[in-house]
């Protein structure tokens, strides 16, 4: 694996104002309940077909749309609303990259830190006292792969 560049405190630092900034640019009094939620529409690709041919036929057609509708209000919601699912997408690319980096080194240093836990029990095994309470310590917290869920005190050699 090449090596994943490290962040610097002054990078973080870079990255955390500009996630504020992206906050500060949110509005923040739309904080919805799970119940809100549940109960709201979703615009899906189908409504949103509908949404669309609505606000074409309220623009075309203005004497058939009600007085309490703003069309303007409309349509600004529905550019806000594709600039918001703009932005979700590119979120979403830098949030898998993210987890994929992520995934990537909890791998390498699991790899790692279980080849040393392998290396103490050898060692242990072989009569090197400095290494047994390593191991006997390191054992309490390891279950890795397929027999994670066994009671650890079954470890077998």
């Amino acid at each position: 694996m090449p090596p994943i560049r490290t962040f610097t405190g002054s990078d973080i630092a870079v990255i955390m104002q500009n996630i504020s900034g992206i906050r500060m640019m949110l509005p923040n009094h739309v904080k919805l309940k799970p119940t809100e939620r549940r109960s709201m529409f979703k615009l899906n690709t189908k409504k949103q077909a509908f949404v669309e041919s609505a606000l074409k036929y309220m623009k075309t057609r203005p004497e058939t749309v009600p007085p309490f509708i703003n069309v303007q209000t409309c349509n600004n919601y529905l550019q806000l609303y594709h600039q918001y699912e703009e932005l979700i997408c590119e979120l979403e690319k830098i949030q898998k990259l993210m987890d994929d980096v992520k995934l990537q080194l909890g791998n390498e240093v699991m790899n790692m830190t279980k080849a040393y836990f392998h290396n103490a029990r050898f060692a242990s095994q072989s009569g090197v006292k400095t290494a047994d309470p390593i191991y006997q310590q390191l054992k309490i917290n390891y279950a890795v792969g397929r027999n994670s869920k066994k009671n650890i005190s079954t470890d077998k050699i």
